[in-house]
């Protein structure tokens, strides 16, 4: 393993569009962080202040962070790509490493790069947490949606391995996964039934961190219902419908991962590299 971690860290460190693509999706997040919590929207009953308090802060951040996951599954491509266009996964084997090391060496990637977008959204969520929240009681209260956005980035930067491996071209591999997440998927799942469309990979990828409750999360407490609940919440008047059960998507997302990545180690087994 160790070998493997090495081989894959000294290709990566020495590939300049990987750094700059890490660099930039850092950059990105950390901007519009910054810009969102200058804005303060203070009106009796609102506080826009709450989306940077714990422990709404942890929902709010991995939403935004889930907007750069793109660019995560496509520095996969890219790299995946580089394997193919330069011959390397055949002089690997050639080396002495199996096929299914050369999956491994790829999923350790994956790995190391969703451990990377977790710390940074934890760091970020402690940083501004301790700055906007009165007192630290709830820091960790919520904090498991950061274990749901890491299987989420997991899982976007595993589809685009497939779709590289299966594809073996760097430029269509990331026109098709741009295109599957809209407005192919999209348009495919309108001739299904309402409720079969949450079962769709993008879709059940992408739910994993959905919109925060806007209204609810700003107005807190204030416009609370008999029930305890929220008389604001976007799902309960009907602006946002109610998607599935947050352990039926974690599920089915562990599922297509694990699908794609049998898929994966198939054609790497059957197909000349």
């Amino acid at each position: 393993m160790r070998k493997l971690l090495n081989i894959e860290l000294t290709k990566l460190l020495n590939y300049t569009s990987f750094k700059v693509i890490l660099i930039l999706h850092l950059a990105l997040f950390s901007l519009v962080i910054f810009v969102s919590s200058q804005i303060d929207i203070s009106v009796p009953g609102f506080d826009t202040v709450n989306f940077f308090r714990f422990p709404h802060i942890w929902s709010y951040f991995t939403w935004v962070a889930s907007w750069f996951n793109l660019l995560l599954a496509i520095l996969i491509i890219m790299v995946t790509g580089n394997e193919f266009s330069y011959r390397t996964f055949r002089q690997h084997v050639i080396d002495g490493l199996s096929r299914t090391d050369l999956l491994r060496g790829k999923l350790m990637v994956i790995f190391l790069i969703a451990a990377y977008s977790f710390l940074m959204v934890f760091v970020s969520g402690l940083i501004y947490g301790l700055i906007f929240t009165p007192g630290p009681g709830a820091m960790f209260a919520g904090i498991e949606t950061l274990s749901i956005y890491f299987l989420q980035t997991v899982a976007y930067m595993v589809i685009g391995l497939l779709l590289a491996v299966l594809l073996r071209s760097t430029a269509l591999s990331i026109i098709i996964f741009i295109l599957l997440r809209f407005p192919i998927e999209p348009i495919i799942r309108s001739f299904f039934d309402r409720a079969a469309r949450p079962f769709f990979p993008m879709k059940s990828v992408g739910g994993l961190t959905p919109m925060p409750e806007f209204l609810s999360i700003s107005s807190e407490n204030t416009f609370e219902t008999a029930e305890g609940g929220n008389a604001l919440s976007l799902s309960e008047i009907g602006l946002v419908a109610e998607g599935l059960p947050l352990y039926l998507q974690v599920i089915m997302v562990l599922a297509y991962t694990i699908l794609f990545t049998g898929l994966i180690a198939y054609m790497l087994k059957r197909r000349n590299l």
